[in-house]
């Protein structure tokens, strides 16, 4: 009797989770920066890891959040053409988009318009 690779069957959700955990956080940044009047960024630390950050002095920010974790499997491929910046408004200087990889489930791109929408691909 053969044993079903548990690993490739849940891939697909760890996929999808880690996609909607980035657009989450993607969105708590832009409606902080709306509510506290203050540019805040996501700045990508590690092929897994990322920190939500406020300015508190014209090109300084300082973590707002502790370092999120996206899940294990999960990796984070080049975020094109930089870390996401949202000014006072929500909006940003231009569009980004980021892969996420997971094995046996492929890869899904988050997209972020100039405006602040989110969108999943």
């Amino acid at each position: 009797m053969a044993v079903p690779n548990l690993r490739a069957m849940s891939a697909p959700w760890a996929l999808s989770g880690a996609a909607n955990q980035l657009v989450a956080d993607l969105q708590v940044a832009r409606q902080r920066a709306i509510a506290r009047n203050a540019r805040y960024r996501i700045t990508f630390t590690a092929p897994r890891s990322y920190v939500l950050e406020v300015e508190t002095s014209p090109n300084t920010f300082v973590a707002d959040t502790a370092v999120q974790k996206l899940p294990a499997a999960a990796t984070l491929g080049t975020v094109n053409p930089g870390n996401p910046v949202f000014d006072t408004r929500g909006m940003l200087t231009a569009t980004v988009t980021l892969s996420v990889t997971v094995p046996y489930a492929g890869t899904r791109t988050v997209t972020i318009n100039v405006l602040g929408k989110t969108t999943v691909s």
